[in-house]
């Protein structure tokens, strides 16, 4: 199984953060561009907070949102990390779907965090991230729902880490790429070959990475090693190749160093962040649910005690927080095709406490399923979640793989997760000395 989502990070500001905020805000031209400045600044100073507390060294001085000049003629919110390059920071406002990527910042970043605020600017929360976008593909905006859970992206510098460690290397692949790309910088670079090598299947890597390094040369100025930014049809076939043999000794050196399962894989985390390696015994409740079935009968009504969604909606009077809730698309999805999905609810009291479990379940392939769970407060009354309930995900060893925990104000935690067919897994939601188990089968 693979993680795919678990929690946003909250991350409180500090009063040195508003006051640098205040500061470059107030030398503005106009009121759209302090609102603008102020938050972008923020957003700096939260991300800066949340790698400063994962003790990944950056320069918070060194980007173009900390230049006066820069930041008044450009909409930028980058943090820098040196030897490895920029993370672009945008703010997202209170209903935001979308992250706006102004053409400033469409190139030369190494990611995208967005970074959540609310009415109140004491706090704010990071949504996730978004990894190097193809620069002969530039995005105007990026879907809050396509971002990267933000505790994998310790996982993806690491990754650009020892992609930059090789092409500094005397490897004779990497000195020829030096010389082939003279004029880009290592990060940069290292950057794209990450996303080629995610994105793409082993075989295409050797194409899509032959136009990476092509686009950067043009064929006048193959041997002279000046980069610029040219259209592939430029060169012949035998520079083309010339191109496409470099990139694929590249890739093959980085599957040394990746290794080849990671290859299939976007982002895979061994442990997410504020969750502790531990065992537990399962004491599971009788029964295994086939999730085939859910989604071979998806309108069907099974005798599991699981509730579709939308039956379980119409006979809710008075709790508005789960009436509002739909069956969530998967935050993996990079398209809004339709997919094959089916939602299931149980209801849970623990403690005396009425909840609700959401479980939808979507088809990603013939092999691959997209799991998300939610977990809701029931009751007229009940707004928000019990503090300190956990909702866990073990594998079939009875070891944590994902884990939850609701604080006073939540009115609803969540995780998700990506399972292949034939894994099992089982579900446990715990308050105090209660708990209830569920075990699944994909």
């Amino acid at each position: 199984m693979k993680n795919i989502d678990n929690f946003y990070v909250t991350i409180q500001l500090t009063k040195k953060a508003h006051e640098d905020a205040q500061k470059f805000a107030s030398k503005q031209a106009n009121s759209q561009k302090v609102k603008q400045v102020y938050l972008n600044t923020l957003a700096v100073y939260a991300v800066y907070d949340f790698l400063e507390w994962l003790k990944i060294q950056t320069d918070l001085n060194a980007g173009d949102s900390w230049n006066s000049l820069i930041r008044s003629f450009h909409n930028v919110a980058d943090l820098v990390i040196p030897n490895l390059g920029k993370l672009e920071c945008r703010p997202v406002l209170p209903g935001e779907t979308v992250i706006s990527l102004p053409p400033e910042v469409s190139e030369d970043r190494i990611a995208y965090v967005g970074v959540q605020f609310q009415e109140q600017l004491n706090e704010v929360e990071l949504l996730g991230f978004y990894p190097t976008i193809d620069p002969q593909a530039p995005l105007e905006e990026i879907k809050i729902a396509n971002l990267q859970p933000i505790e994998t992206l310790i996982d993806y510098l690491d990754r650009l880490e020892s992609a930059k460690d090789l092409l500094e290397s005397n490897e004779e692949v990497a000195r020829k790429v030096r010389e082939k790309l003279a004029e880009r910088s290592i990060s940069e670079i290292a950057a794209q070959l990450e996303r080629i090598y995610r994105t793409c299947d082993k075989y295409e890597r050797r194409y899509a990475g032959g136009d990476f390094l092509a686009s950067f040369t043009t064929p006048q100025q193959v041997s002279q090693g000046v980069a610029a930014f040219v259209d592939r049809e430029g060169f012949n076939l035998g520079e083309l190749e010339e191109f496409q043999d470099l990139a694929e000794r590249l890739f093959e050196k980085l599957d040394e160093i990746w290794g080849n399962e990671e290859a299939e894989e976007s982002f895979q985390t061994e442990a997410t962040i504020g969750i502790k390696a531990k065992t537990t015994t399962i004491a599971t409740q009788p029964g295994i649910i086939n999730l085939s079935r859910w989604l071979e009968n998806i309108d069907a009504i099974f005798e599991d005690g699981w509730r579709k969604l939308e039956d379980f909606i119409n006979t809710l009077e008075g709790n508005q927080i789960f009436r509002y809730a739909s069956a969530p698309r998967s935050r993996s999805s990079v398209t809004e095709e339709p997919s094959i999905s089916a939602s299931r609810v149980e209801e849970i009291a623990l403690l005396e406490q009425r909840m609700a479990l959401l479980f939808s379940c979507q088809l990603e392939s013939s092999q691959t399923r997209d799991i998300l769970l939610r977990l809701y407060p029931l009751g007229e009354d009940n707004t928000y979640l019990p503090a300190g309930v956990q909702l866990t995900v073990l594998d079939e060893t009875g070891d944590i793989f994902l884990e939850a925990t609701a604080r006073s104000a939540d009115n609803w935690i969540q995780l998700e997760f990506r399972g292949e067919a034939g894994e099992r897994f089982s579900i446990k939601i715990a308050l105090g000395n209660d708990s209830a188990t569920y075990s699944f089968v994909i």
